[in-house]
C-alpha cells in the first residue's frame, strides 16, 4: 500500500512524542526502571539492527546492507536478550536484566497499527521453578503501581500455553487446523472452535478446546481445565499454573485471574503466559511468559522467564507523580 503522507511527515504507523507526551513517557520509564534495578535487575541497551534471522517469530522490517546481508530493525527485546545472555552471558544464573527502547514491526498493508511501539521489560533466566513465575508477576503488578494506576484499575491475566500444546497433541489435528483453533480460541468463537473440533476424537481434547473458547475468564477454570485434561501432560501443566497462581494471589489478590484462552502470541513461549490490562485501555498494555527453549537456539539451554510493558499504553494512563 503506497504511503500517501507527504515526504516531511512521519513514516505510517509512527508518530513525533512532543513535550508533555514526551515526558510522561519517559517519566514512566523512569519509575519503572527504578522498580526494576530495586529488584535486583541489571539494564542492558541492545542495538537497534540485527540480523534478520534473530527475529524469526514477529515481521521485522528489513534491508540489505553493502555486504549483502540481510538486517533488520529491532523487532523484539526478547530476542536479543536470550542472544546477548547466551553468547555474553553465559553460565551466569540467575541472570537478571531489564531493557528499554523501541520495538519496530513491518504491519501488513491496508492494517491500521502502530510499527513502532516503545517497552521497557525484564527477563529472569536460568531459574526453572514457580517462583521465578511469580517473582516475574508480581514485579509486573509493582511496575504498574510504580506510575500510579490504582490496583482496582488492573487485571493481569495468565494461561498456559503447555496445556493447550497438549490438548492439541492428542486431538492429533493438522498444523493448519491448530492455527485457526488458536485463531478461534483467542476470539473466543465457540461456535468457530466447536466446528474445527468436530472431528477431534478424543472427546476429553474436543471438550478441553471448547472450554478455552469460553467468553469470559473464569474463577473455576482451573479445576475444569484439569478434569479435562486428556492426558498427563496437560495434567501437569494445570497442577504447575495452579502453584503459581496460589503463590502469586499472595501478592496480587483479584488483580490476578486465569484465561486459559491466552493462547496466542509469539511461538516461543512455553509455558506461563499472561496479558496485563488497564482500564481505560483498548487492548492489552503488556504481557509475557515463560521461554524455556529460545536460549537453545543460541547453544544455551538455560529456562527463562519476563515480560515487557507498552509504553505508549500506559503513559497516558499514569497518575503519579513518576508518569505526569
Amino acid at each position: 500500500m503506497t504511503d500517501t503522507r507527504a515526504p516531511l511527515e512521519a513514516p505510517e504507523g509512527t508518530r513525533d512524542l512532543l513535550f508533555e507526551d514526551a515526558r510522561r513517557l519517559r517519566s514512566c520509564e523512569a519509575a519503572v526502571g527504578r522498580v526494576f534495578g530495586e529488584a535486583g535487575y541489571a539494564e542492558v541497551v541492545p542495538p537497534v539492527i540485527e540480523r534478520s534471522e534473530l527475529f524469526a517469530e514477529v515481521a521485522s522490517l528489513r534491508a540489505t546492507d553493502s555486504t549483502g546481508r540481510s538486517l533488520s530493525l529491532r523487532a523484539d527485546f526478547t530476542d536479543q536478550i536470550a542472544r546477548i545472555a547466551a553468547t555474553r552471558i553465559k553460565g551466569t544464573t540467575p541472570l537478571k536484566l531489564w531493557y528499554r527502547g523501541p520495538v519496530v514491526r513491518d504491519v501488513a498493508p491496508g492494517r491500521i497499527a502502530p510499527r513502532e511501539r516503545f517497552q521497557i521489560g525484564l527477563e529472569l533466566i536460568g531459574d526453572a521453578s514457580p517462583n521465578a513465575d511469580v517473582e516475574v508477576l508480581s514485579l509486573a503488578a509493582s511496575a504498574i503501581e510504580a506510575v500510579g494506576i490504582a490496583a482496582d484499575d488492573v487485571r493481569i491475566s495468565v494461561g498456559s500455553t503447555t496445556y493447550f500444546a497438549a490438548v492439541l497433541a492428542v486431538a492429533g489435528t493438522a498444523p493448519a487446523i491448530q492455527a485457526q483453533l488458536r485463531d478461534c480460541i483467542d476470539r473466543k468463537d465457540r461456535a468457530g472452535t466447536a466446528r474445527l473440533a468436530s472431528s477431534v476424537a478424543d472427546a476429553n481434547a474436543r471438550d478441553a478446546l471448547l472450554f478455552l473458547a469460553s467468553a469470559e475468564p473464569q474463577t473455576q477454570a482451573l479445576s475444569t481445565a484439569r478434569s479435562l485434561a486428556p492426558d498427563e501432560a496437560a495434567a501437569r501443566a494445570i497442577d504447575r499454573l495452579q502453584a503459581i497462581v496460589e503463590a502469586a494471589r499472595a501478592r496480587l489478590g483479584d488483580r490476578l485471574e486465569v484465561d486459559l484462552g491466552e493462547v496466542r502470541g509469539l511461538g516461543y513461549y512455553t509455558g506461563l503466559v499472561f496479558n496485563v490490562y488497564a482500564s481505560g485501555a483498548p487492548g492489552p498494555i503488556g504481557g509475557g511468559g515463560r521461554y524455556d527453549r529460545l536460549l537453545a537456539r543460541f547453544g544455551d539451554e538455560r529456562p527463562a522467564v519476563g515480560f515487557s510493558l507498552d509504553l505508549d499504553a500506559l503513559a497516558p494512563l499514569a497518575r503519579s507523580e513518576g508518569g505526569r
